[in-house]
This record gives C-alpha cells, sequence and structure tokens, in this order.
C-alpha cells in the first residue's frame, strides 16, 4: 500500500472509532509507524541560518511589585494621569533578527531543529503617565534592548505527510520551546525640567514560537525557506538599584541616592526570516 495511504486511512479509521485522549494517541502512534517504513535515504542531518526583521506588539513596563517600600516601587500601585495604572506605554519597535539551526530530517516530511535567535536591536520608545503632572504633559521614555534565545522546533510538511502533489513551494508549520535571555540598557524618563535614568537588567526565562512557511528547493541539497514566527520571548526585566535625577539644562545630577525596585515589561514579536538549509 502507498505510504501517505496508509497514514491517512490509518488516522481515519482510528479518528472515525471514537473520540477522546487515547484516539488521538493511537492516531499519532500510527503516524509513527507508517514512518519506519519510510526510505532510509530522505533522513539527513542538515544546517540551516537564516535572517529577517522582529517586530514587536505593545509592550507596557510596569512595577515588579507595585506595593514595595524598601527598596521603592518605581510606578506604585495609584492610577497616572490618564486613569491607567502608572508605567511606560509603548513598544520595543524592531530588530534584526539573525538565526543558526542544526537539525535532522527524519523523512519527506519532519524535521527537528535546535536554533540560536539573536535580535541585537529593540529599541524601546514608549509614554508614561506619571500623576503628579498634567494629563496634556507627555513623559516620553526610551530605553535599547537585545534578545538571545535557544529553542526546540518541530516542523512538518503537510503536503508530503499525506502524499498530496507538491507545486512548486512546499509549506510547512513549525512550532518550539525553549529559553530566552533579554537584556536592556538604562531606561531614560523624560520630564519637563529633569530626566530620571533607570537601572539596567537582564532576565532569563521560558520562550516559545510558532509559525509556518514555504520552503524552495535550490538543488539536491540544499533549500530557501520563507518563515514567518510568533515568538514570545517572556520579560525584559530592569534590576533593583539607583535612579539617577539630572538637570535637563545642564545634566548636573540633582538626586542619585534614591533605590528602586525592578520594573518589567513582556516581549512579543512577529518576526519574517529567509533562511538556507544545506542537508548533508
Amino acid at each position: 500500500m502507498n505510504l501517505a495511504l496508509f497514514r491517512w486511512n490509518c488516522m481515519r479509521g482510528l479518528i472515525n472509532s471514537g473520540k477522546g485522549y487515547t484516539t488521538i494517541v493511537m492516531a499519532l502512534l500510527c503516524l509513527v509507524l507508517a514512518t519506519s517504513t519510510s526510505a532510509a535515504e530522505r533522513k539527513s542531518l542538515y544546517f540551516r541560518a537564516g535572517a529577517g526583521i522582529a517586530f514587536s506588539e505593545n509592550a507596557t513596563f510596569s512595577d515588579v511589585d507595585c506595593h514595595s517600600v524598601s527598596p521603592a516601587a518605581l510606578f506604585g500601585c495609584i492610577p497616572g494621569n490618564d486613569g491607567r495604572p502608572i508605567g511606560a506605554y509603548g513598544d520595543f519597535e524592531k530588530s534584526v533578527a539573525l538565526d543558526i539551526g542544526v537539525g535532522y530530517r527524519w523523512n519527506s516530511w519532519l524535521r527537528t531543529e535546535v536554533f540560536f535567535s539573536y535580535r541585537p536591536d529593540f529599541r524601546f520608545d514608549g509614554l508614561s503617565n506619571f500623576a503628579q503632572l498634567e494629563p496634556t504633559v507627555h513623559q516620553g521614555v526610551e530605553g535599547d534592548a537585545q534578545s538571545v534565545s535557544v529553542m526546540v522546533a518541530g516542523m512538518v510538511r503537510p503536503l508530503s505527510l499525506f502524499g498530496a502533489k507538491k507545486w512548486f513551494v512546499d509549506p510547512f508549520v513549525m512550532g518550539g520551546t525553549g529559553m530566552a535571555n533579554n537584556r536592556i540598557r538604562p531606561m531614560v524618563f523624560t520630564f519637563p525640567d529633569t530626566e530620571t535614568i533607570t537601572p539596567n537588567g537582564s532576565h532569563t526565562g521560558f520562550a516559545w514560537t510558532v509559525g509556518g512557511g514555504f520552503s524552495f528547493e535550490l538543488g539536491k541539497n540544499v533549500e530557501l525557506e520563507i518563515i514567518y514566527r510568533y515568538t514570545d520571548l517572556g520579560q525584559v526585566e530592569t534590576d533593583v538599584g539607583t535612579m539617577n535625577i539630572l538637570n535637563r539644562s545642564t545634566g548636573e545630577i540633582i538626586n542619585n541616592s534614591i533605590t528602586i525596585n525592578g520594573t518589567k515589561a513582556d516581549l512579543t514579536v512577529n518576526e519574517t526570516l529567509l533562511s538556507i538549509v544545506w542537508f548533508f
């Protein structure tokens, strides 16, 4: 029996026989069994390199603990001058995204990969809403961040999975999980007469991604991929430390003795990349 037809009939029979987790698990086992009979020559190590642009979604810096007194919270728990909780509202704009990955092609439709991503230049641009000022006064906030992540991902090609006729491109879907380290330099809050500079910071935590794209065969062992990913890189955090308050006109330090608690913001991005894949 044709391998793709065997997979399809196996899954259809199981799904029609009932519902629930047992049926789903058995269907997946059916796919694995079918895969074991696939041609060995389709298995291959590969290397992938890619580059593109990551666009951030809206982000808001808030206190790690708005009730903190020692050290003091930067924003606090009260509403700001526009009725929203006090914070810094904006986004991280965009950054170059660079990828390097090593993986294994198990057959014509399944790949797994470990990949490293570097996004060096996220610039946060936003406005804060401290309650002390009039609502018409805009308090600019700026900061430079970068992100490094390592993830394990899987990629499935639906056309190859079910033996459908390929076009000149082959679509795929992907997903993965891993860790991201996000760093930010000191942030600058601009007031009418002063600037407040808060500490830099670093945070490492869970990250995940989902996406898809299209691949083009450039040669026997080379493919070009166009990839879209939605990636949650976790949080960007500033550390506990001393903030500096400067006179905007003269640059003179007005106060550098106030210790503040950390702040945090979520970093989520939409990424578009071009990758070259070399199979060995």
